[in-house]
């Protein structure tokens, strides 16, 4: 009875093997073909967004491990910003005025990581159901990262993955 128990326990742990790729993604690419781009793979518990530092205000910093690229000394991430307190966008045009109230937003952050420089590519203020309401690319021009912040604490993580 015990060698019957050992050998099923075996064949158990022999069909346990590397999970497939969760529905809907595919798996990290390997060898040339990827041009120098990461597609980082993660396990499927894991959160998208995991939690980098927290604001005077109260609020939050998450960065999306899934959108990190990284080609030659570029790389690009996704940050999330939850405020601690509302927040507002001046959405206005030529011909309507309109301010939104917000507590979420998305950055998309480019660092230059030999320079140590960085630009923001793209801001969504996010609504209810994490639905964008408004985008921005502000097409400002690379600049220095400071020594503390959010952009200091990302660098390692989008250009080295530490």
């Amino acid at each position: 009875m015990r060698k019957l128990a050992v050998l099923i326990c075996l064949f158990t742990l022999a069909a346990c093997g590397q999970p497939a790729a969760p529905t809907g993604q595919q798996p990290a690419q390997t060898g040339s073909e990827n041009n120098g781009s990461v597609l980082l793979s993660t396990p499927q518990g894991l959160p998208d967004w995991l939690l980098v530092l927290r604001l005077r205000d109260g609020g939050t910093v998450y960065f999306n491990q899934r959108t990190i690229t990284r080609e030659d000394n570029l790389a690009n991430i996704w940050l999330e910003i939850r405020y601690g307190q509302p927040q507002s966008w001046d959405a206005s045009d030529a011909t309507t005025q309109r301010l939104i109230r917000y507590e979420v937003e998305r950055m998309h952050y480019r660092f230059n990581c030999s320079e140590e420089t960085f630009t923001i590519v793209e801001r969504q203020i996010m609504g209810s159901n994490q639905e964008v309401v408004a985008r921005d690319n502000p097409n400002t021009p690379y600049r220095g990262t400071p020594q503390t912040g959010v952009a200091r604490r990302m660098l390692p993580v989008a250009c080295r993955g530490a």
